[in-house]
C-alpha cells in the first residue's frame, strides 16, 4: 500500500486543528476576547485561517451554563454549545503520569485536536488530574490544566518552554501576583507548601494530594480564589 501524500484523500488532516472551551454562566460566555486572541495565536502557528468571528455565538446563546467550544479545522471554523453544571471540586488530587509531551510540540504548547496524549495521561492515573513532565524530566503542566505551587511565600509555574499551554486563567494569574516562570524538576513541586491548578472550566482549584502526600490550602490560594470569583461577577 501507498503512503505518499498525494495518494491521501484531500482536506483529510484530522490532527490539524485547534479549539478554546469558554466557561458559560447563565448565558454569559467569560473570557471571550482573551480566548479569541489565544485561538488565532494557536491557529497562525498551524498555518490555520479562522472563519468569521466566532465571538458572535456569545451573544446567541441560550440562558443557560456550560461548555462553548470554539474550533478551527484546516477547511472550516465552528463552534459546539454543551449545557452542563458549573459544580466542580473543592480540592483536587494530582499524580505523575507515565507519559511525556515535548517541550517544542505543538499539541504541548496549544490546545489542537491532537489532544491523545493529555487524554491518555489522565486515563492513566487514578487521581483527579494527571501530572505532566518534558521530555527532560522538567515539570510541564497538568493534562488538563497549567500548574502552580507556592514555597516560602514565592509563587512558581512552568514557562511555556517547558511545553505548557499559556492558558487564559494562567495569564490571568501572572497579572495578578509575582510568578516565578521557569523549568523546574518534580522535587520542587513535592517541596512546596501550596499547590494549585487553573483552568477556564475549574478557575483556581488547590490541589489537596500530591502522590501520596497532603497539602493543606493555603493563603495565597484562597486569598487568588477569591479574586478570581469577584472577577467573574
Amino acid at each position: 500500500m501507498s503512503t505518499k501524500k498525494e495518494n491521501l484523500p484531500t482536506g483529510f488532516t484530522p490532527w490539524r486543528g485547534v479549539f478554546e472551551t469558554l466557561r458559560v454562566k447563565n448565558g454569559r460566555a467569560e473570557f471571550v476576547e482573551e480566548h479569541w486572541k489565544s485561538l488565532r495565536v494557536a491557529a497562525k502557528a498551524l498555518g490555520l485561517k479562522v472563519s468569521g468571528d466566532l465571538r458572535e455565538t456569545g451573544r446567541e446563546l441560550p440562558r443557560q451554563s456550560g461548555r462553548l467550544r470554539w474550533v478551527v479545522e484546516a477547511d472550516q471554523s465552528y463552534v459546539m454549545f454543551h449545557p452542563e453544571s458549573l459544580t466542580v471540586k473543592a480540592a483536587y488530587s494530582l499524580t505523575l503520569a507515565p507519559q511525556r509531551v515535548g517541550s517544542e510540540n505543538w499539541d504541548a504548547r496549544y490546545k489542537t485536536l491532537s489532544y491523545l496524549t493529555h487524554w491518555q495521561a489522565r486515563q492513566s492515573v487514578k487521581a483527579d488530574e494527571a501530572l505532566l513532565l518534558n521530555e527532560y524530566g522538567e515539570i510541564a503542566s497538568g493534562a488538563m490544566s497549567n500548574v502552580f505551587w507556592v514555597t516560602d511565600g514565592k509563587v512558581y509555574t512552568p514557562s511555556d518552554e517547558a511545553g505548557c499551554r499559556e492558558g487564559v486563567v494562567r495569564a490571568w494569574v501572572l497579572g495578578q501576583l509575582k510568578v516565578q516562570e521557569g523549568l523546574f524538576d518534580l522535587r520542587d513541586l513535592e517541596e512546596a507548601d501550596e499547590v494549585f491548578l487553573t483552568n477556564s472550566w475549574i478557575g483556581i482549584r488547590p490541589v489537596g494530594q500530591l502522590g501520596r502526600h497532603k497539602i493543606k490550602t493555603g493563603t495565597i490560594t484562597r486569598k487568588l480564589q477569591q479574586r478570581f470569583a469577584k472577577a467573574q461577577t
